[in-house]
């Protein structure tokens, strides 16, 4: 066959625009990003920073339990750990002085007594009780008191000045008849008699709304907490939330035919385009985190199809609930089952693996930390929801 002759203005088969989508999309997912506003700030200077800077400091003994709260999807979890990212940029020596200046745990369902949570953030930050001296201690009627000794003790030698439980609503339930034990380790914790060396580690409870009126309501708990709430922005700081993410996606590449942002050639200026926000805020409400996620996924979908900015219709595809969103071009049936991922009750006593199937499940071990690790190890898809200790 004879080869045909051709001029570089022909039609070109390489579409350069796909490839810039794709490369956005992977950069636009894998980055993490903190957009700044009002509240946030002064949460940050106000309430966060003063729980690690004063940590070592001889405060009254009757310390405060912190409590961060707002709705789901106000971005709480996002700003704790762009707080944590500031603290290591501005104060390294923390770092190089502690091995671990502030932690945070997700706490998780199944805790219904002091000794539960303990026993939890015990084995989060690494230290499971071995099983033989939870009986001992058991027996002596010590077994509270020795755990919480251990505690402290632990979060002394890692240096830790902020100890931050996320997800706190599932610990503060009504429906839990030992929610005053509970109560009284928290303020056995903030009290500075309990420690033994300058240091005492703030903690920070961080969830939503629901725990609240159990905080407020507890006789003892009377000011002994401080609480701050993260709000949803008003339409104000929404339209500035808005361009904030317009700007920083535009630097990125995504094309200023968005139009999220109204150009005028002539002042080289944008506006925002009223329908568009008003249409977002009614969808998310002013909730932060949510807005974010929205708008990102809507970036996502079209970059996906080889766009360089959103349409309406990548809006209208995504589908959430109240405390999660899918993207998707697909429709998704509203009684979708939820995946469920599963999991196991285990509780002191036990010594058995409980995957059927599983060679532990027949040979005992000896020690309650050795199960947990072997779950952790051999079965890391499987949820352990810590049973009752008592």
């Amino acid at each position: 066959m004879e080869k045909m002759i051709y001029f570089d203005n022909d039609l070109c088969l390489v579409d350069n625009s796909n490839t810039k989508a794709k490369s956005l999309a992977e950069l636009i997912s894998e980055r993490q990003i903190f957009y700044m506003y009002p509240k946030a700030r002064k949460i940050i200077k106000n309430f966060l920073w003063p729980r690690v800077e004063h940590a070592d400091e001889d405060a009254n003994n009757r310390g405060l339990i912190y409590f961060l709260y707002g709705d789901y999807h106000t971005g709480k979890s996002h700003l704790i750990r762009y707080f944590i990212t500031l603290v290591q940029a501005q104060y390294p020596h923390y770092w190089e002085m502690y091995e671990k200046p502030i932690i945070t745990i997700d706490l998780e369902n199944g805790m219904n007594t002091a000794n539960q949570l303990l026993l939890f953030l015990l084995d989060k930050l690494g230290r499971p009780v071995d099983k033989k001296l939870l009986n001992d201690w058991k027996k002596m009627s010590v077994l509270r008191q020795r755990l919480q000794n251990r505690l402290i003790s632990l979060l002394e030698r890692y240096g830790t000045r902020m100890l931050v439980l996320d997800e706190c609503q599932k610990l503060l339930i009504a429906r839990n008849p030992d929610i005053l034990d509970i109560f009284e380790l928290l303020k056995d914790l903030s009290t500075k008699s309990n420690w033994n060396g300058a240091l005492r580690t703030q903690i920070v409870m961080c969830g939503t709304k629901d725990g609240l009126p159990l905080l407020e309501a507890a006789d003892w708990i009377q000011g002994r907490t401080h609480t701050m709430h993260l709000d949803e922005l008003k339409r104000l700081e929404f339209g500035s939330l808005l361009m904030q993410i317009y700007r920083d996606c535009v630097e990125l590449g995504i094309s200023e035919e968005w139009n999220l942002v109204n150009q005028f050639k002539e002042t080289q200026k944008g506006k925002l385009n009223q329908d568009l926000a008003l249409y977002v805020f009614s969808i998310t409400k002013g909730k932060v985190g949510l807005t974010v996620d929205f708008i990102r996924n809507a970036v996502l979908l079209a970059l996906d199809d080889g766009r360089l900015f959103p349409k309406k219709s990548d809006y209208e595809s995504i589908n959430f609930t109240e405390k999660k969103f899918i993207a998707s071009k697909d429709e998704i049936p509203q009684n979708a089952k939820k995946h469920q991922i599963p999991s196991i009750h285990v509780n002191l006593h036990d010594t058995l693996c409980k995957i059927k199937g599983c060679p532990r499940s027949k040979k005992a071990y000896l020690r309650y930390s050795a199960l947990i690790r072997h779950y952790k190890m051999k079965h890391p898809g499987i949820k352990i929801i810590y049973g009752d200790s008592e």
